[in-house]
C-alpha cells in the first residue's frame, strides 16, 4: 500500500496506490476461457475513503490476446458496486477492436460491466455478486437492441488459514433482453449454471520472496467444457 498525499481546493486528501501483477497459462472468467498461453495481467487501482477507479489489462506472450480495461467503483462494509468499461483488442476479433474510443453502441467493440458484490456477513463470508452487461457489443443478431446478459454468483471459503485459501464459487447465467433462435447470452449458449469454479491459494517462500500461488479448476455444464489454470503472483502492493 503506497499512501500519496495531494493538495487540492484548499483540502488534504489522502489517497491509497495499489498494484498487482500475475502470470498466468491462461485467463479464465464466467466460465469461458478467454484466452490461453502465457498470460500476464495487471492493475493499478487508485482509491481515497470507499470510492476507487483505475485500469486493469492482459495479453499473452504471442500477441493474439490483449484486453486492457477502465473501472471505478464504490465500497462500503460489505457492500461493493462497481463499473467496468472492458475492451478486448485481440487481432483476431470479429467485432470492431480498431476503435478504442468509439463508444456508439450499435459499433463499439467494449462493453460496459456492472457488478455488485454482498458479503453476508463475518460469520458467514458467502459472497453474491450480481453482473450485467449494460452496453455494447451485447446485442441481439440484427444488431437493434441489447441482451443485457446477466451472471449471477456465490462465492464461499471452504478452507481457510494461514497457509492455503480454497474458494468454491457456483455461476449462473442467462439474459434480461434476449431474442429467439440466438446465442441465449454473452457468456454461454444457453441459461443455466455455466461456471463451477474451485479456487486453491498458497504462498511459497523463496528465502525473503513470498510467491503467492494459485490453482483454478473451472467447470462450464452448460457449455461441456472443463479449464484448469496456474497463476503466480509477482508482485503485488
Amino acid at each position: 500500500m503506497l499512501c500519496l498525499w495531494l493538495v487540492g481546493s484548499g483540502m488534504l486528501f489522502g489517497q491509497e496506490l495499489h498494484s498487482s501483477l500475475q502470470l498466468r497459462n491462461n485467463h479464465l472468467w464466467r466460465g469461458i476461457e478467454v484466452a490461453s498461453g502465457l498470460v500476464y495481467t495487471g492493475d493499478i487501482k487508485l482509491a481515497y475513503k470507499n470510492v476507487y477507479g483505475g485500469f486493469w489489462a492482459a495479453g499473452n506472450t504471442s500477441g493474439s490476446y490483449k484486453e486492457f480495461n477502465n473501472f471505478v467503483g464504490y465500497k462500503h462494509k460489505r457492500f461493493a458496486v462497481e463499473l467496468w468499461d472492458i475492451y478486448n483488442f485481440s487481432p483476431d476479433a470479429t467485432y470492431n477492436n480498431t476503435e478504442f474510443f468509439n463508444y456508439r453502441n450499435n459499433e463499439t467493440g467494449r462493453f460496459f460491466d456492472f457488478r455488485t458484490f454482498y458479503t453476508l456477513s463475518e460469520t458467514v463470508p458467502l459472497i453474491i455478486s450480481w453482473n450485467t452487461v449494460l452496453f455494447g457489443r451485447d446485442r441481439d443478431l440484427q444488431n437493434s437492441k441489447n441482451k443485457f446478459s446477466t451472471f449471477v454468483s456465490g462465492e464461499y471459503p471452504i478452507v481457510k488459514n494461514e497457509q492455503i485459501e480454497v474458494r468454491g464459487r457456483l455461476g449462473y447465467s442467462f439474459a434480461l433482453n434476449n431474442g429467439e433462435g440466438e446465442q441465449a447470452n454473452f457468456f454461454s449458449r444457453n441459461a443455466g449454471f455455466n461456471e463451477i469454479s474451485l479456487m486453491l491459494s498458497r504462498n511459497l517462500k523463496v528465502g525473503d520472496i513470498v510467491l503467492p500461488l494459485g490453482l483454478w479448476g473451472m467447470w462450464n455444464p452448460v457449455d461441456n467444457r472443463a479449464f484448469l489454470q496456474f497463476s503466480v503472483q509477482a508482485y503485488s502492493f
